[in-house]
C-alpha cells in the first residue's frame, strides 16, 4: 500500500529495544540465582536414517522411557495432486480407514481399539499424513502394523463407505462457503496461488466431490500411497533392528516405484484489497505475502526469526504495538506457513470496524521498518529462545516428534538438523534478519482480505 502514514498511524515501535526485559526481570528472581539463562539446552539429537530397498526413508529416534511407539507417515499425496477433481486425495485418505478387503469400518475400529492403538490423519496441499500410537510390546506393535498394513495396502474403497466420507467433506464445504469469516483463508489461497494447484481448498467443491468415482480413487492410491513416497518417523522403545523389522512388512505390501514431484514454483501474486460485508461486531483482517521459498532453501531460518519478533509471541512487535500501546485490538499474530512450492506469511487481527484501513497501514509501516532498520539484538535473543522453548515443549511429545522427523525427512535435513537448529538461529544476526525483511516483506505483492461491516473509515486515534 503506498498511502502516505499520518501521525496516528506512525509505527510507535519502529527499531527494537536494547535490552530483553524478560531475562532481566528474571535475573531479579531469588529461584533465578545461579542459573544461565542464556544457556540453551540441546534438542534431541540420538536420529537415526535410511533409506530402504523400497525406497521409503525413515527417520528413527529410540527412546526407552516407556514402552510405546509413535510412527508417523507422510506420503506426498496432498490435494496438490488432485488435478481436475479437487477434494480427491482428501477423499481417498479418510475413506482408508473404512474397511479393507478383509474388514469392514466397524471391524477394523474395533481391532484397533482391542490393541489399545489410536490413530490419526490429516492432508493439507503438500502431504497425507497417518500416525499411530501403540505399545511397543511385540505381539501388540506385530498386529498394530499388520492392521495398519490391510488399510493402506489393501482398502476396499466400498461404496457405502466412500459416501459418507464424500456427505462429511460436502458438509465441511458448504460451511466453508456459507461463512464469511471461514471463507477468509480460502479467499486468501485462491487469490495468492492464483493459477497453482494450492488454490483449490484440499477439501475440494461440492460439485468436484460428486464427480468422483471408485476408479479415480483407486488409481490415486496406486500411486500416491507407493513406498517410494513415503517419509517415516518413528519414536519409540525400540532397538535399530526393532524398528526395520516392524516397517517392512508394510513396505513391501504397498504399491512400488511411484514417486510424486514437488508442485511448481508458486508465482508472485498481484496486490489486492477487498472488503467482505458482514454483520458482525468487529473487523475480521488479514495481511499476506508469499513467500517464493520453502524451509528447505537457505535463509529460512531468518524467516522463521522474523516472524517470531513480527507477532508470534505477547513480547512481539504486533502485539506490543496493537494491543498493549494502543489499545487497539484483543488478538493480533502473524503465522509463517512453510508449503513445498513457497511460503505464506499471514498478519490476522480483529478491529474496530471504522479503523480497518488505517490500522492496515500501520501493520504495513511496521513491515516497512523492519525492511529499514532490523530488529535489534534484545529481539533477536528473545526470538531464538522463544523459538528454542517451543520446540523443546513439542518434541518432549514424542508423538509430536515422530511427524517433525517424518517432515524433515521430507526436506532432506540431516540427522543432527534438530540437534543444531538453535545454535544455527543464535549466529543469526539482527542485519541477517533486516536482508530477509528487505527480500522476503515487498509491499508491492500485499493481500489485504477483511470481513465486517463497512462503515466510513476514520484515522487511529492518536497514541497516548
Amino acid at each position: 500500500m503506498n498511502t502516505s502514514l499520518t501521525t496516528s498511524n506512525m509505527p510507535l515501535i519502529c527499531k527494537g529495544p536494547v535490552s530483553d526485559t524478560a531475562v532481566a526481570a528474571m535475573a531479579r528472581l531469588e529461584s533465578a540465582q545461579g542459573l544461565d539463562l542464556e544457556q540453551l539446552q540441546q534438542l534431541p539429537a540420538q536420529i537415526q536414517q535410511w533409506q530402504t530397498d523400497e525406497g521409503a526413508r525413515v527417520s528413527f529416534s529410540p527412546s526407552h522411557g516407556r514402552p510405546i511407539f509413535d510412527m508417523a507417515l507422510r506420503f506426498r499425496a496432498g490435494s496438490a495432486l488432485d488435478g481436475d477433481s479437487p477434494g480427491l486425495a482428501a477423499l481417498v485418505l479418510y475413506s482408508l480407514d473404512q474397511g479393507s478387503e478383509l474388514l469392514d469400518a466397524a471391524q477394523f475400529a474395533q481391532a484397533m481399539e482391542g490393541l489399545g492403538a489410536i490413530m490419526a490423519r490429516r492432508v493439507n496441499q503438500d502431504e497425507a499424513v497417518i500416525t499411530l500410537r501403540c505399545l511397543s510390546l511385540p505381539a501388540l506393535r506385530t498386529s498394530a502394523l499388520q492392521l495398519l498394513t490391510q488399510m493402506l495396502a489393501r482398502p476396499a474403497f466400498r461404496e457405502e463407505a466412500v459416501a459418507g466420507i464424500r456427505e462429511r467433506l460436502l458438509n465441511h464445504a458448504r460451511a466453508m462457503a456459507s461463512s464469511p469469516v471461514y471463507g477468509v483463508s480460502p479467499a486468501i489461497m485462491s487469490h495468492v496461488f492464483d493459477g497453482h494447484p494450492y488454490a483449490t481448498h484440499w477439501a475440494g467443491t461440492p460439485e468436484s466431490l460428486e464427480r468422483i468415482d471408485e476408479q479415480q480413487m483407486r488409481a490415486f492410491h496406486r500411486r500416491a500411497y507407493s513406498a517410494n513416497n513415503l517419509d517415516i518417523g518413528l519414536v519409540g522403545d525400540l532397538s535399530r533392528d526393532e524398528a526395520q523389522t516392524l516397517i517392512t512388512e508394510l513396505l513391501q505390501a504397498l504399491p512400488q516405484h511411484w514417486a510424486g514431484q514437488a508442485p511448481p514454483p508458486a508465482p508472485l501474486p498481484e496486490a489486492l484489497t477487498r472488503h467482505q460485508p458482514h454483520t458482525a461486531s468487529t473487523t475480521l483482517a488479514t495481511l499476506a505475502l508469499l513467500l517464493p521459498t520453502s524451509p528447505d532453501k537457505p535463509g529460512y531460518a531468518a524467516l522463521t526469526m522474523l516472524d517470531e519478533i513480527l507477532g508470534s509471541g505477547y513480547e512481539s512487535r504486533l502485539t506490543q504495538e496493537l494491543r498493549s500501546r494502543r489499545a487497539l485490538t484483543y488478538s493480533i499474530h502473524s503465522s509463517l506457513t512453510p508449503f513445498d512450492a513457497a511460503s505464506l506469511l499471514q498478519i490476522q487481527w480483529d478491529i474496530a470496524p471504522e479503523y480497518r484501513d488505517a490500522s492496515r497501514e500501520l501493520v504495513s509501516g511496521m513491515l516497512a521498518c523492519l525492511r529499514e532498520h532490523g530488529p535489534s539484538q534484545a529481539e533477536c535473543d528473545m526470538a531464538r529462545n522463544q523459538i528454542a522453548g517451543r520446540l523443546h515443549r513439542t518434541l518432549v511429545s514424542n508423538a509430536e516428534l515422530a511427524k517433525s522427523l517424518a517432515t524433515s525427512s521430507h526436506l532432506g535435513q540431516p540427522a543432527d538438523h534438530f540437534a543444531t537448529y538453535v545454535q544455527r538461529l543464535a549466529a543469526l544476526t539482527p542485519m541477517d534478519i533486516r536482508e530477509a525483511a528487505r527480500i522476503w516483506l515487498p509491499p508491492a505483492q500485499e493481500v489485504f482480505i477483511t470481513v465486517g461491516p463497512a462503515p466510513a473509515q476514520q484515522p487511529l486515534p492518536e497514541p497516548t
